[in-house]
């Protein structure tokens, strides 16, 4: 990939924000009249187009969003009109007021996005002042370890925009009720655990099984999938691809992503012994390649089959206990991502085989970059 980023030389906030815009459009395939029809939403202003032809506007969304797009139909998901009367006056305040989550945001503000050269210093100094800000703008919430991955993914896609990207963040935490997960003892993710686990015994039995026979419990991945929303474990594109998709479906839609990447992980996992599943489930983002954002089209396109199989989603997870049980208690100690070996350039993988590609091949999913998935 070209790139005007050179390796120790100051890189420029214009820069920085063709580099992410360069990095997240590599594998895009769009016909030109789909193009024409984000264009033709643009001059209109999507937010207006949003609320004039919701249904429509979301089908567009759900088929992928072009990155020069992205961050302006992001926007409207996270009700930026709205959000930024009530969340940007205090800002600053927020951003420069110490409270007892700094030290922790301090550790976890470098683990984040190491291999991104681009994620700079700078970068990380605004990740920091967007996180402490949030933890003092919502003090019943405050700051929990994988939400540092979450307002990161916002950062790039803003274009290291940070005042854009804590009202975004602000946002997605109101709008799409993410908070929820991050609140005292977790129930939302209980929830969401213990829905995971029932769904998986009924669709994938013999991993069920497996699983149990190896004393694995869920919980051990799910809160790293869950509570960075997929960044920690999945290459950018293939994320962004699954956010495009989230962002308008709600937050019950995470459950059904997760279960279609797990359509794509069960045969292998079944394979697998204890060590070299969590190994495997930890590592499935070493790669990336140019099918990055095809495989999140995929893993969309289950996700959909899914929800559509299962009916209301939302309404099972309600049902479930919110109460901990041993075996599939979250814990929010993640192990950061291995760095040692990281050269802080995003190109410095790309070539590797792609693991999840791999597994699409062996599933047999035949699906060309450009096909429209589920309902799109």
């Amino acid at each position: 990939m070209t790139s005007n980023v050179q390796r120790g030389s100051p890189i420029t906030p214009s820069a920085k924000s063709d580099f992410i815009n360069e990095l997240l459009s590599i594998g895009e395939v769009y016909s030109p009249l789909r193009e024409e029809k984000w264009v033709s939403m643009m001059k209109r202003g999507l937010s207006s187009f949003a609320k004039a032809h919701w249904n429509t506007f979301v089908r567009r969304t759900n088929r992928g969003i072009p990155q020069k797009f992205r961050w302006e139909s992001w926007k409207v998901a996270m009700k930026f009109d709205e959000n930024v009367a009530t969340a940007s006056p205090d800002y600053h305040t927020f951003a420069s007021q110490p409270n007892e989550y700094m030290s922790i945001i301090q550790i976890d503000v470098p683990r984040t996005f190491p291999e991104l050269q681009v994620f700079d210093t700078e970068a990380q100094q605004q990740l920091s002042r967007i996180l402490l800000a949030y933890s003092n703008y919502h003090p019943e919430v405050g700051y929990c370890q994988g939400m540092n991955f979450i307002a990161g993914m916002i950062l790039l896609v803003s274009g290291f925009n940070e005042m854009e990207s804590y009202v975004g963040f602000v946002g997605l935490m109101k709008e799409l009720g993410l908070a929820e997960f991050y609140k005292p003892s977790f129930p939302l993710i209980q929830k969401y655990i213990r829905a995971f686990d029932a769904l998986t015994a009924e669709m994938w039995p013999d991993l069920h099984r497996h699983f149990e026979r190896e004393e694995i419990s869920v919980a051990v991945f799910l809160n790293q999938w869950f509570l960075t929303m997929f960044v920690i474990i999945l290459p950018l594109r293939t994320v962004i691809a699954l956010w495009d998709y989230i962002l308008f479906n709600g937050l019950p839609s995470i459950l059904s992503v997760a279960l279609g990447l797990q359509y794509l992980l069960a045969p292998q996992m079944k394979q697998l012994k204890f060590e070299a599943i969590m190994t495997f489930s930890k590592h499935i983002k070493e790669a990336d390649s140019k099918d990055d954002i095809r495989v999140g089209r995929i893993i969309v396109n289950q996700a959909y089959r899914i929800t559509q199989s299962h009916g209301n989603i939302d309404e099972f997870i309600q049902q479930q206990d919110a109460s901990f049980a041993s075996d599939l208690e979250p814990s929010t100690q993640f192990v950061p991502p291995d760095d040692s070996n990281s050269s802080r350039s995003s190109s410095s993988r790309r070539g590797k085989s792609n693991t999840l590609m791999s597994l699409v091949s062996q599933l047999g999913i035949v699906q060309s970059p450009n096909d429209d998935v589920g309902l799109l």
